[in-house]
């Protein structure tokens, strides 16, 4: 670890949690240099949904670069950018009756955000944003500043045009009285022109809002002309069943930022979703070097081919969701006498166990197992799992064995 302790700047996080040295990969598999195997159930913080290396794409990609097709295009036409547009209208708008375009952002989740809270202003006029306690958006400066939660980071100041409301699980009609009090009112002065919202939160510790409050939310802007930016960075693409977080919901976003696994391989790659009568960006208003990456064009377009074409996998993940479930509900009733909570939906699942030394002692004895867990939420105190949405059963079972025995441990040095 020498060069790494030498010559690696100090924001280095994620090695600090797992001193290893990552050679290879393969499936919901991770492989040191000392070919030491160990279970991923962190999946690349979600950008790796579809496992480490899906031959499926790999053979895409290869073919790709060897038959030396653009890998760098901006947002000139290419006929890998037409086959991803036609298959996200395929497989994603038309099932879903999406009325929206397709904006390609640039390489990262907050980039998403920046775009869509700068689109709400130039739309309505108003720069105040409302987002929620446990909001995770990005670390660029907008992102930053309208995210509540910044758990195990350092956070830039706030902007003063951002209110944070409080995170809701069932919802009663106080919460509803502040919703709408919030929206209707002025924040230092600016109207409010935008909400962002995770419908299933992950930073913020795997929580699902209740999907009465996500109905009310889109009725209260609608009537407002506020707009709803819905966050599925992680929680989307089918991390908690179906394609979207929200579908349980009537949200129905205007803005919908998408990123981390939607490329299927893990190559870098965002978009938005933007209702076309929203669609008012002048031609090069918002622009970015790497918003053309037609390898993930490519990748992508396969992976919304193979796997949305059919119900095959969101029922897959939903059961695999429940086999989560089961298994956490059994933890929390042998060890957490009381105390744990059970978070989460389809394969964003999380163990609230609200004590940051438990939790952090939980990941560390999960990784002495060889299981690659994280820690989130208010104070990292929720275990959180993000298993490949193609896990075989067999190795899902085994990871939450192997999670089990992690707790008796961390539970057993109290």
């Amino acid at each position: 670890m020498d060069t790494f302790d030498d010559l690696d700047s100090n924001v280095r996080y994620y090695c600090r949690k797992w001193p290893a040295v990552f050679a290879s990969s393969h499936g919901s598999t991770l492989v040191d240099e000392d070919g030491n195997e160990y279970l991923d159930f962190f999946a690349g913080a979600g950008a790796l949904s579809y496992g480490h290396n899906n031959p499926l794409f790999v053979e895409v990609a290869v073919e790709h670069l060897r038959a030396g097709r653009l890998l760098h295009s901006l947002d000139t036409y290419t006929p890998e950018k037409r086959d991803f547009l036609e298959a996200v209208n395929r497989h994603v708008l038309l099932p879903r009756q999406m009325d929206m375009v397709i904006q390609t952002v640039g390489p990262t989740g907050a980039t998403c955000v920046e775009a869509a809270l700068q689109l709400a202003q130039r739309v309505t006029g108003h720069r105040a944003v409302v987002g929620f306690d446990g909001g995770y958006h990005g670390m660029t400066y907008r992102a930053a500043s309208v995210s509540a939660s910044m758990s195990g980071r350092a956070t830039s100041s706030h902007l003063k045009d951002f209110v944070a409301l409080p995170y809701v699980e069932n919802v009663v009609d106080a919460d509803l009285k502040l919703l709408e009090r919030t929206l209707r009112s002025e924040v230092n002065g600016q109207r409010i022109g935008a909400v962002i919202i995770e419908p299933t939160q992950g930073e913020g510790g795997a929580r699902a809002f209740d999907p009465v409050y996500l109905g009310a939310l889109r009725t209260i802007a609608r009537e407002l002309g506020v707009l709803v930016i819905a966050d599925e960075i992680q929680a989307g693409v089918g991390r908690t069943g179906p394609f979207f977080s929200f579908e349980s919901s009537s949200l129905d976003p205007d803005i919908v930022c998408i990123s981390k696994s939607i490329s299927g391989l893990g190559l870098p790659m965002a978009i938005n979703l933007v209702r076309r009568d929203l669609d008012a960006w002048e031609p090069g208003e918002f622009t970015g070097t790497f918003r053309g990456n037609n390898l993930a064009f490519a990748t992508s377009a396969k992976m919304l081919d193979i796997y949305w074409s059919d119900a095959e996998l969101e029922k897959g993940t939903e059961l695999h969701g429940l086999t989560v479930r089961t298994a956490l509900e059994e933890i929390a009733s042998d060890f957490g006498d009381g105390r744990f909570v059970v978070r989460g939906n389809g394969l964003l699942c999380g163990l609230e166990v609200s004590d940051t030394q438990l939790a952090t002692r939980i990941a560390a004895a999960a990784f002495k197992r060889r299981l690659i867990v994280e820690t989130c939420g208010v104070g990292d105190t929720t275990i959180k799992l993000l298993p490949p949405l193609v896990i075989a059963e067999e190795e899902l079972a085994d990871g939450l064995v192997r999670l089990a025995d992690a707790v008796a441990e961390a539970c057993s040095l109290r």
